[in-house]
């Protein structure tokens, strides 16, 4: 098995109050089956599965967390978790989480207060992406971006390349090894200073039902949309929140178009 890049998203997690309710919503949505891993600590960890390919796991919380979490590769975890520190974040564990066929991970917090986790894989590890279903794209939108480029490109050493002019439009894309890891944007101008930094999972819609389908289905079945779809060179997205409020997209990237630079920044919400 080829290692994973560092920094490269190499898990996705979904913290959630209700764990049944948030899987029947995402098996319904995207067709994912589940099956329950046991953790080190002996707890059960619910896997959504496709096609019996892992592509993301559950966690509960009792408190609600609004946004999924992306986790970065870091082999290392320990050296990685000690430059947070130093770097100005903040170390949400004591102890890495460990998932046998995931790895150890842990959370913490950026010098803008935004969560990400950090995961030292599994030798079995095997992350589904890139496929209906999956996840395709991040975005993580904050009011600090010069502050968030900084600690990421020291922590991971990611290569940033600037679409826009920087000032009205800010979307920078972090790479690593020449492959694209995720979109750092600027919040949209007059969004209310309170309104905290988040990240945006994109999964990949099913071709054989197609954009409009897949979100009069989300819809149906409870979720909320954010704001108008809209497209970009990525695909068609919709920002929507699941039942339960945590917020991510759907894109479409068989419906790409002109780069308009419009992303889940345009939505200056947090409820």
């Amino acid at each position: 098995m080829t290692p994973v890049a560092h920094g490269s998203p190499c898990w996705m997690e979904l913290a959630t109050s209700d764990p049944d309710r948030s899987m029947r919503f995402y098996q319904a949505l995207f067709g994912w089956d589940y099956r329950v891993l046991r953790d080190g600590a002996g707890q059960d960890y619910p896997v959504a599965v496709l096609a019996g390919e892992p592509v993301a796991g559950i966690r509960v919380q009792p408190r609600l967390v609004r946004d999924w979490t992306p986790y970065l590769a870091a082999p290392d975890l320990a050296d990685t978790a000690y430059q947070v520190s130093r770097l100005g974040g903040t170390l949400l564990e004591t102890r890495p989480h460990v998932v046998p066929g995931v790895g150890a991970k842990a959370l913490a917090d950026d010098p803008g207060g935004a969560t990400v986790g950090l995961a030292a894989p599994d030798e079995e590890w095997v992350f589904v992406a890139g496929e209906p279903g999956s996840l395709v794209w991040l975005e993580f939108v904050t009011h600090r971006a010069h502050q968030a480029d900084r600690f990421y490109q020291r922590l991971f050493g990611y290569e940033q390349r600037q679409f826009g002019d920087g000032r009205d439009v800010d979307y920078m894309v972090y790479t690593t090894g020449g492959d694209s890891v995720l979109g750092r944007v600027r919040m949209a101008p007059g969004t209310p200073d309170d309104v905290p930094p988040r990240w945006i999972a994109h999964f990949a819609v099913d071709p054989d039902h197609g954009f409009d389908h897949t979100l009069h289905q989300a819809r149906t079945l409870g979720a909320k949309l954010r704001f108008r779809p809209y497209t970009s060179a990525l695909g068609k997205v919709a920002v929507l929140s699941d039942p339960l409020g945590t917020r991510f997209a759907i894109i479409d990237p068989a419906l790409a178009s002109d780069w308009d630079f419009r992303s889940a920044a345009d939505d200056p919400y947090d409820d």
